[in-house]
Parts: structure tokens; C-alpha cells; sequence
């Protein structure tokens, strides 16, 4: 009897442990929550519809995007795919995955203030921030720029919105500029997620170097603030630290008085 007893035992104690297994595993893996990195275009115009791409990872499976900041605004999901990392670059700063969209922004939606949410099965994304135009000329870089001697000219102030195109090329832009004047000079990419590491070089008419900046207060886009030496042309060279490129490099340069 004794050992009818503990054979019983055993066998409860193995079917519970057998049932307590079986109830630990999940029925399925969760999908990964999306991960939202930068836009291309890295900068959106209020008061248009326009296309723009989300890149970042766990993307492909995105089926909606949702938009905060700016009452009004409407977006709509165009598709979404994985998307190839060039030339090896790190996953982690250009993306693997990407989600295009049609975006409308009202006229008074403002820098700083519109988010976008992406959502797929496992959640929701980070909130993006996305760069907005605010009230300075809006210049669009054009090639070739590589060069003191194709330099862009360009009015002051303005903001440049353009692309570091390719590993180790040179955008270099040119304005009038007067003794005693103080300027600032701004790269916006890095802090809107895009992969540009921008490193600034300002040079006067001789082309000597003014000043440069790099990394600025734990951020990888540099900012200069210079009172201009002399009256004449001055040249800003901007590049990637790393001499990285590609379609997706895309930055927006601010020149204005301070």
C-alpha cells in the first residue's frame, strides 16, 4: 500500500511539473516595437502634402503612423519595407527597415512641437521629432559644391537643406560677410536622428580658417559662433567626421547673424 501510495505521488508531482511547463511557453514570439530613427527628407514644410520616408528598424510591418503637435495634420501609410544598409554602415545609425508616407501639415504647425508614432504588432515606437521649417529662407544645396572654387553662394541668413551625398564628400557654401558682425552657423541632423556626424570649418576671404566645430555639448552636430574678422567672402565647409555618405545623410545648415 505504502508504496502504491508514493508511486501515486510521483506521478502528481510529474504532471503538475509537466503542466506548469506547458504553461510557460508562449504561443507565439511578440513582435518587436518599431524604432523610428530620422526622416528623409530630413525637413518637412508646413502648409504642404508631401512624401516623406521613415527610417529606422522593425519598420517593414508598419501598417499606421500616428502624428501629434500640430491640430490638423493628417498622415497616411504608403507602405513599408526592409530596406538595405550601404556600404555595411551600422544598423544602429542608418536603419534596416523603412515606412513612406503621405504627410499633410497645417501652416502654423510649429519646429519642435509634431511627433510621429509608428505602430506595429508589438507597439508603439519612440515619438519622432520632426525638423520643421520655421521663418528662414529655405535654400536647397546644389552640386557641384566641393570646392572654394564651386562654392554655393548663399544669402545670410538662410538655411540650407542638403545632403552629404557621398563617403568623403565636401559641401562648401559662400556669403558676404562684415567686420564686426556676429554669426552663427548650425548643422541640424543628428539631433533629428539623421546619420550625418557633421564637422563645421569657417574660412574668410583668403581661405584661412576662421574656426571649426565639432561635437557641441554632447551632440554630434556642431554649432559656430563668430564675430567675422573682416569684411568679404566667407567660405563654410561642412563634411562628415567620419567621411560617411549616402541619400540618406541629409542635414540642414543654418547661417544668420546672432
Amino acid at each position: 500500500m505504502y508504496r502504491v501510495l508514493c508511486l501515486v505521488i510521483i506521478s502528481l508531482a510529474v504532471g503538475s511539473l509537466a503542466s506548469s511547463q506547458d504553461k510557460k511557453q508562449p504561443d507565439a514570439k511578440k513582435e518587436p516595437a518599431p524604432k523610428v530613427f530620422y526622416a528623409i527628407p530630413l525637413v518637412a514644410k508646413p502648409g504642404e502634402k508631401q512624401k516623406l520616408v521613415l527610417r529606422g528598424k522593425n519598420l517593414a510591418a508598419v501598417k499606421e503612423v500616428k502624428v501629434a503637435g500640430a491640430e490638423g495634420a493628417k498622415v497616411k501609410v504608403l507602405g513599408a519595407k526592409a530596406a538595405g544598409v550601404p556600404n555595411n554602415y551600422p544598423g544602429e545609425r542608418v536603419g534596416d527597415s523603412e515606412v513612406e508616407l503621405e504627410l499633410d501639415l497645417p501652416k502654423d504647425a510649429k519646429p519642435g512641437a509634431v511627433k510621429l508614432t509608428a505602430v506595429n504588432g508589438g507597439g508603439d515606437s519612440n515619438a519622432y521629432t520632426l525638423l520643421v521649417r520655421d521663418d528662414l529662407p529655405a535654400v536647397a544645396e546644389k552640386e557641384d559644391n566641393g570646392g572654394f572654387g564651386t562654392a554655393q553662394a548663399i544669402p545670410a541668413p538662410c538655411a540650407v537643406e542638403g545632403t552629404i551625398k557621398g563617403e568623403k564628400d565636401v559641401d562648401v557654401f559662400k556669403f558676404e560677410g562684415k567686420k564686426g558682425t556676429k554669426v552663427r552657423i548650425e548643422v541640424q541632423a543628428a539631433r533629428f536622428g539623421s546619420p550625418v556626424d557633421g564637422f563645421l570649418t569657417l574660412y574668410d576671404a583668403d581661405r584661412k580658417v576662421i574656426d571649426s566645430a565639432d561635437d557641441v555639448n554632447g551632440s554630434s552636430d556642431p554649432i559656430l559662433t563668430v564675430t567675422l574678422p573682416r569684411d568679404g567672402t566667407c567660405f563654410v565647409a561642412l563634411i562628415d567626421a567620419h567621411d560617411l555618405g549616402g541619400a540618406n545623410f541629409s542635414y540642414r545648415l543654418v547661417v544668420k547673424a546672432e
